[in-house]
């Protein structure tokens, strides 16, 4: 039988692998080109139900299938060689470890007999990504007896379910000897079949398990408060937090969401709270009794300070059930919420200027932000996202890198009711381009990243995905000359170290840089130019880079300003 020809095994054993994962509803697979991985690469390029993705770097491809799974909620399937490649895979894994996105990981590897003994690109790649991922297998040699071949099969659907029910990565390591490549006979018989078995239903599953419901104790402590307020963090994929309008309309509450927690424009959601919570001076008259706090930690100091100093509040902290949510430590209650919480026929007793001072301090900020942001040269951080955010077209999304833009579009942003999409399990500054096109890929959507130079030059290979996008994808970077974040810090006083060590201006030309990659690139020096450029490009399909230059200095003296903010000062 061909299958037993030595040359089909490793093939064979890794179609058997690949078609489980298909039927548990796997879609998304990305390769990095290498020897050892040869057999599970001809297998899944053998099986039309697979969209498969080339990248030839794998931390990039690491970040691209993070955003692959980020906008579909199901696990993306990452493949590469041995050796270094397995390891650049780790950044990605640490942040969807962190933030609760499912992943696969299938790292090849050499066979046992040849571990420990310097053979070439062999590492130890058993549990190489620690404690991260919430599942391990260790699969083994190729053997196509029936018995091996119902534990791979099985490994399959645990890596799919487990990565699924517990929001994390499954890493499974896969020994191959050579032979790697099938014959073209029965490379030939493989895809015909895969071609019938293409058509079968695959697995679906409900990933909200009933409605949570809470006890007479926990709704009295609730409909009790007169100050009650929600904050949302960033969220986790296959969250459902829709019911949280609701149930701030029943109890009054003002909603604190941040970006990336993508909660439904309400009358209840607040705009501008990253900068007047800033100043401690606002917060006595905005001081909570009670506070629910949903999805991941805050990214906001504002926020995180102001539950640090709401020390007579009751804080509940509705947490996933795979992710401790509360860097602050300041909540008195953890509630584990796996599902939409059912919120009964309720009705609070929040005394009824609550919200109104809240929509007061909103109305009175984005005014002064509105005085604050002019159109006059040089640019800021800030008037170029409150221009962006003005004109993203309602079905599209948008991704923020970290460090000052997934904090200015709290600051400057109009950002309420839009979709968002951030990398906080970790925060890193790594794979953000390659995870905005992943998430392009996947939400097959225009999109717009917003990214600072220093950002943009560490995933350069993220845009040599750009053939790989077909819907518009326009990537703004804030070009201000180097890592500014490090402004807010101490450090910024050391004047002798602070440039060289800290903030790192770099000398490369971004233009070239998209000549070589064949990406378009836009030059934005005057305040005009924006919205022309970002409204034509967001219109066409493809990646097209917008480099705003903008003004540290000034674009830090804005941000001063909204943090000093007194709301007592105001008319």
């Amino acid at each position: 039988m061909p299958e037993n020809d030595p040359q089909n095994v490793a093939f064979h054993w890794s179609t058997h692998f690949i078609r489980s994962l298909f039927e548990e509803d796997i879609r998304h697979v990305v390769i990095s080109p290498g020897s050892r991985s040869t057999a599970l690469t001809l297998a899944f390029s053998a099986h039309p139900g697979f969209e498969t993705f080339v990248n030839i770097d794998e931390r990039s491809a690491g970040f691209q299938a993070l955003g692959l799974a980020k906008a579909s909620g199901k696990p993306a399937v990452l493949v590469c060689t041995s050796g270094t490649a397995a390891a650049n895979y780790y950044p990605a894994v640490i942040e969807a470890a962190q933030s609760g996105v499912p992943l696969i990981v299938l790292t090849a590897d050499r066979p046992p007999h040849l571990r420990g003994t310097g053979a070439s690109q062999t590492i130890d790649q058993v549990k190489l990504y620690g404690d991260y991922p919430v599942f391990f297998h260790e699969v083994g040699e190729p053997k196509l007896n029936e018995k091996n071949l119902k534990r791979l099969q099985l490994s399959a659907k645990q890596a799919v379910q487990r990565s699924i029910s517990n929001s994390g990565v499954a890493h499974l390591n896969f020994s191959f000897s050579k032979p790697f490549e099938p014959t073209s006979d029965f490379l030939k018989q493989i895809e015909d079949e895969n071609k019938k078995l293409a058509d079968r239903p695959s697995a679906k599953y409900d990933l909200n398990i009933a409605p949570t419901e809470l006890d007479e104790t926990f709704w009295s402590d609730i409909i009790s408060a007169e100050k009650p307020l929600i904050i949302v963090g960033p969220s986790f994929p296959n969250t459902d937090s829709s019911f949280i309008a609701d149930l701030a309309k029943r109890i009054n509450a003002p909603i604190l969401a941040e970006p990336g927690s993508n909660i439904p424009t309400s009358k209840n959601n607040i705009q501008g709270f990253d900068g007047f919570l800033k100043n401690v001076a606002n917060i006595e008259k905005l001081e909570a009794d009670l506070i629910l706090r949903f999805n991941q930690q805050p990214v906001s100091k504002a926020l995180n300070n102001y539950l640090e100093t709401c020390t007579e509040a009751l804080q509940i902290s509705f947490m996933h059930p795979h992710h401790w949510a509360d860097g602050s430590l300041s909540s008195d209650k953890q509630i584990h919420l796996s599902s939409p919480l059912h919120i009964p026929e309720v009705t609070g007793s929040a005394d009824k200027k609550w919200l109104k001072s809240w929509k007061s301090a909103e109305k009175k900020f984005t005014g002064h932000r509105k005085d604050l942001l002019t159109s006059s040269s040089p640019i800021t951080d800030g008037f170029v996202f409150s221009e962006i955010t003005k004109h993203l077209p309602k079905k599209s999304f948008t991704m923020l890198s970290n460090s000052f833009p997934v904090r200015d579009m709290s600051l400057f942003g109009e950002f309420d009711g839009k979709e968002i999409f951030v990398n906080r399990g970790a925060a890193g500054i790594d794979g953000i381009t390659s995870t905005a096109i992943g998430l392009s890929q996947s939400l097959d959507k225009p999109g717009c990243l917003m990214i600072g130079d220093i950002a943009f030059l560490h995933d350069t290979n993220g845009v040599l995905l750009a053939d790989q996008v077909s819907k518009s994808l326009v990537i703004v970077v804030l070009n201000n000359g180097g890592g500014t974040i490090f402004r807010i810090l101490p450090v910024h006083n050391i004047k002798s170290k602070y440039s060289a060590f800290f903030e790192t201006p770099q000398k490369t030309k971004i233009a070239a840089l998209c000549r070589a990659h064949n990406v378009h690139h836009e030059l934005i020096s005057k305040p005009k130019q924006i919205i022309p450029t970002f409204k034509e490009l967001i219109k066409q399909n493809g990646v097209y880079v917008i480099e705003c230059m903008t003004d540290a200095d000034k674009s830090m003296k804005q941000r001063h300003a909204l943090w000093n903010f007194n709301l007592n000062d105001s008319s």
